[in-house]
């Protein structure tokens, strides 16, 4: 033994020794399931430099070192008080431990390629679902193949703990002297101190946050820099302890307010605003550029259909090449597509709630219709139409119990649900998820029919087959699409949606209810290809919105290039039918004569990430805590782009959207919280008109 390594052994008790060799075993563990998730996401880095890449691995062992600490700090404090065999017991529940976060890591290969972020708070959501997310694992990805690659790993880890035991545990003897005694307790501070350092990211001012993995203008290089461990306990962390105060105290609570206001006016609407109502307005007719033909003797019913992972990015309207969406295609042809329309999240939760009540995806509240703040009024379309005389129907393919969606839409005037248990001899059922979407879309058609017997109604359409594990009809109603990769199934199931889609208007085109209704189409969120577009991964909030009725707006089609968001559609639907009653919504109607600006959008991604834009024109401007804001121009065409701007002369700009996006985002946290997101009920000076 040479003569600085037994030094070493003098000063640092065996314990201490143990525990360092274990910091290796995991930094190599970290970094071959980064390299996993590298592979597994090849064609997100095809385009980044491999320097950019290597940086990723150099850059992620702070993070590395931190869940190591965390993981090993107890452990250390353990096998220093612990005596005999039982600091080998104590090894027994850690290995469990760490072989389950092994298994974590190697399914977070497949998590990344699904939703291009690492862990986060979305797998909390989906663990409360636990029997219906395993059969969509099962289904939908290689379980063999991934359990074995664990196995491997966990079979070498054991193999690592059980040589570090034998060398440094087994035998090892108490200080002989009391000057080794001493060396060895000062051993044991020194590296004590060392990992609390280490599990705060190093000697910095700050502790680590997810920000320091952000070192390159390149946003999978700077995901893979992260640590999944790191980001799921952190989004844990947020879910349970998190007081948002960056978002809540960012600006006075009066400016904030003020400014929202200011976002939302349009001329020729009324401010009703009191206390209890802070955004509450009405439309004073009439309210659109493109005049809704009236129907003889009654009024126009209402549709809207949220089509599941419908990324604008693969719709042929929109310019794709890929010819999956020829049914909506030609529906675009005949009624007003919004080119530049954005959802409000990146998960169906969000895109519900966005479409049907007008209020936004804010941080903290990703999951809202399951929360208690979501227990309240609000300004929704369901809610406004019935008090109008409106039936109203939710149909879907699945549970309504999924998050929550009949409990929060009964009290928020839904009167009738049809799920996956409603459906009589289906033409398919996916064992997972519930009927195929031909099948939701027929059984629309039945009810639309019959309720329109009995006066207007509002139908709201929720689709699921375009989505994991993408079990479709076999055979399926038209010539499968082959690509040889992973996009098949996605590509197959969203080329089914449409064919879906078509059949409902073929039907519908031949009932009566047809030529007096709104329809209107748009996803509930997008989906990450690559090219990432702008630090907020813009292709998987951009979807297609399409304003539909042949009978009512007439059948040329029209292109609008306004930025438009999913909280945007119930004011517009109110514009467009003409009604004055007050409303609160968070987005504008589009089809306002005074709306001459290029519109706006407040996007948030699913999980628990900190991360908030605004969209204003070809501008995307992102914020999150302790970091500095970020803003981009992008151009949604094909081939899509983003470059963030440098230029002086773009800090103006920059700063005054920054005050319009942390005044919006606060007055939403705030009015949520104070339960002022509802409209008055009768009696109020506000609704006068309906008394």
């Amino acid at each position: 033994m040479s003569k600085p390594f037994r030094q070493i052994r003098e000063f640092f008790p065996p314990e201490a020794l143990f525990t360092a060799g274990l910091y290796l075993v995991f930094l190599i563990g970290f970094a071959l399931l980064r390299l996993l998730l590298l592979v597994s996401n090849g064609n997100l880095g095809k385009t980044v430099p491999t320097g950019e890449l290597l940086q990723s691995f150099w850059v992620g062992l702070r993070f590395d070192l931190a869940i190591g600490s965390y993981l090993l700090i107890p452990l250390f404090l353990a096998l220093l008080l612990l005596r005999g065999r039982a600091k080998s017991l104590v090894l027994v529940p850690f290995s469990l431990l760490a072989a389950a976060l092994l298994l974590l890591g190697v399914a977070e290969a497949e998590f990344y390629r699904e939703f291009e972020s690492r862990f986060n708070a979305l797998v909390f959501e989906y663990l409360s679902h636990p029997a219906t997310v395993g059969g969509m694992i099962w289904d939908g990805y290689p379980v063999v193949r991934y359990l074995l690659l664990w196995a491997l790993l966990a079979a070498l880890f054991l193999w690592s703990v059980g040589r570090l035991r034998r060398r440094f545990l087994v035998g090892c003897e108490s200080p002989a002297t009391p000057r080794a005694a001493l060396l060895r307790t000062m051993g044991a501070t020194v590296m004590l101190t060392l990992m609390v350092f280490a599990s705060r990211g190093g000697f910095a001012s700050e502790p680590l946050r997810w920000g320091d993995a952000f070192f390159s203008g390149s946003t999978f290089a700077n995901h893979l820099a992260l640590n999944g461990i790191f980001t799921l306990g952190r989004s844990g962390w947020d879910k349970l302890y998190g007081k948002q105060a960056f978002w809540t105290e960012a600006v006075p609570a009066d400016q904030a307010l003020s400014t929202t206001r200011e976002m939302l006016a349009l001329e020729g609407e009324t401010p009703l605003y009191d206390e209890q109502h802070p955004l509450l307005r009405s439309e004073t007719a009439p309210t659109s550029t493109i005049p809704l033909k009236s129907y003889p003797g009654r009024p126009v019913n209402v549709v809207v259909i949220l089509m599941e992972s419908f990324s604008g990015r693969f719709v042929g309207a929109l310019g794709s090449p890929a010819d999956l969406t020829p049914e909506f295609d030609r529906l675009a042809g005949e009624g007003i597509l919004f080119e530049r329309a954005f959802s409000s999240g990146t998960h169906t939760h969000q895109g519900v709630y966005a479409s049907l009540t007008s209020f936004p995806n804010l941080p903290g509240y990703e999951y809202l219709m399951k929360m208690m703040e979501a227990n309240q009024e609000f300004s929704s379309l369901p809610t406004l139409l019935e008090r109008d005389g409106y039936q109203t129907v939710f149909l879907y393919n699945g549970l309504f119990s999924w998050d929550n969606k009949e409990g929060f839409f009964r009290q928020h005037g839904m009167q009738r649900f049809i799920g996956t248990e409603d459906y009589a001899n289906p033409s398919f059922r996916d064992p997972l998820w519930g009927v195929g979407d031909y099948d939701v879309f027929m059984r629309a058609n039945e009810e639309f029919r019959d309720m329109d017997k009995q006066g207007p109604f509002f139908g709201a359409i929720l689709t699921l087959s375009n989505h994991q594990p993408y079990n479709l009809p076999d055979p399926l109603p038209f010539e499968p699409i082959r690509t040889g990769d992973h996009l098949e199934g996605r590509y197959n199931a969203m080329h089914y949606a449409d064919w879906s889609l078509g059949q409902f208007f073929a039907k519908a085109r031949q009932e009566e209810y047809f030529d007096r209704t709104l329809f209107v189409i748009t996803g509930d969120h997008g989906f990450g290809v690559p090219p990432m577009i702008t630090g907020m991964q813009l292709e998987r909030f951009h979807v297609p919105l399409l304003f539909y009725a042949p009978g009512l707006l007439g059948d040329e089609g029209l292109r609008r290039r306004t930025v438009a968001s999913q909280v945007d559609i119930g004011p517009s639907i109110f514009g467009l039918l003409g009604m004055s009653d007050p409303h609160q919504g968070w987005g504008r109607n589009l089809f306002s004569p005074a709306l001459r600006d290029p519109g706006f959008a407040v996007i948030k991604p699913s999980g628990g990430e900190e991360r908030v834009a605004l969209i204003e024109d070809d501008r995307l401007l992102l914020v999150a805590p302790k970091e500095t804001p970020k803003l981009y121009r992008f151009d949604l065409g094909f081939p899509p782009q983003s470059s963030a701007d440098q230029y002086r002369e773009e800090r103006g700009l920059a700063k005054q959207m920054e005050q319009r996006l942390l005044s919006y985002v606060q007055t939403g946290i705030l009015s949520l919280r104070g339960r002022k997101l509802g409209v008055p009920e009768t009696g109020h000076p506000a609704t006068a008109h309906r008394d």
